[in-house]
């Protein structure tokens, strides 16, 4: 059967909580890959745990690729996240010394993060408005349009929220 959303946070706080990359926060994240290989916070903590766990290594580029086959699994599964865009850039940067497909992965990262906020921005100002809070909506708005001046979905809040342009 397969665990619980609740029962994979349980083990990914009790794997945060040991010291990276330590024989027993290994073997928590490794239980936890086979219990949702596709969890994303399990996939990118295991990456992470992973480098960090390992000074002598007997065959590299094994290792680096299946850390590597964790990172590419988390953007699959997340289907492209910011956070998990920005783990394998950040391998592809200092372990493969690979700027150039870091740099297109963390464009895509920021492009996809400003995407959400823009997103969550218009639903803020929406949600203040329709509590009475013209105050916290405008100022919202304020902020928001400085970073997205022609955003149709900020105006669409803007006009929800009674706001004037």
């Amino acid at each position: 059967m397969h665990p619980s959303p609740h029962e994979l946070l349980e083990l990914l706080s009790e794997a945060k909580r040991l010291e990276w990359g330590s024989e027993e926060q290994l073997r928590l994240l490794e239980r936890l890959r086979t219990q949702c290989p596709a969890h994303v916070p399990g996939l990118l903590l295991s990456s992470r745990a992973l480098l960090w766990g390992k000074e002598d290594l007997a065959d590299p580029a094994t290792f680096f690729a299946e850390v590597e086959q964790l990172l590419l699994g988390a953007v699959d599964a997340s289907d492209r996240t910011p956070e998990a865009l920005i783990g394998l850039a950040r391998f592809k940067s200092v372990v493969r010394d690979a700027p150039l497909e870091a740099e297109a992965l963390y464009r895509e990262a920021a492009t996809r993060a400003l995407n959400v906020l823009e997103e969550a921005w218009a639903g803020l100002i929406e949600s203040l408005g329709e509590q009475g809070k013209t105050e916290g909506a405008a100022t919202t708005a304020t902020l928001a349009r400085t970073l997205f001046p022609d955003s149709s979905a900020l105006a669409e809040a803007r006009k929800f929220a009674g706001l004037k342009d």
